[in-house]
């Protein structure tokens, strides 16, 4: 029963990587610290593909400005995801 039980939690608890895109006009202009302190979620970007340059990748710290555009790589944990989404923009499947 233990092993279930730790199964199940390491399933539903493991940090999954996701893309979103940067839709809502709130967040343009914000760095990544003060979107971090709004959102009240716990997630990491570990990359953004900046909007105005398809080959442009920064490795973002608390001070990285978002913009419009912007394609986000974020790790978090599962029940995290939709939330996230909803406050960034939307889900992006092109970059992974």
């Amino acid at each position: 029963m233990l092993f279930v039980c730790l199964y199940w939690y390491l399933q539903h608890n493991r940090e999954r990587k996701f893309a979103v895109t940067v839709e809502h006009d709130s967040i343009e202009g914000l760095t990544l610290g003060k979107v971090e302190k709004l959102i009240s979620r716990r997630f990491v970007v570990r990359e953004i593909r900046l909007a105005d340059s398809s080959n442009c990748i920064v490795h973002p710290d608390d001070d990285t400005v978002l913009h419009h555009g912007d394609h986000l790589l974020i790790q978090a944990r599962p029940h995290e995801i939709e939330p996230i989404i909803a406050f960034l923009g939307q889900r992006d499947n092109t970059m992974k």
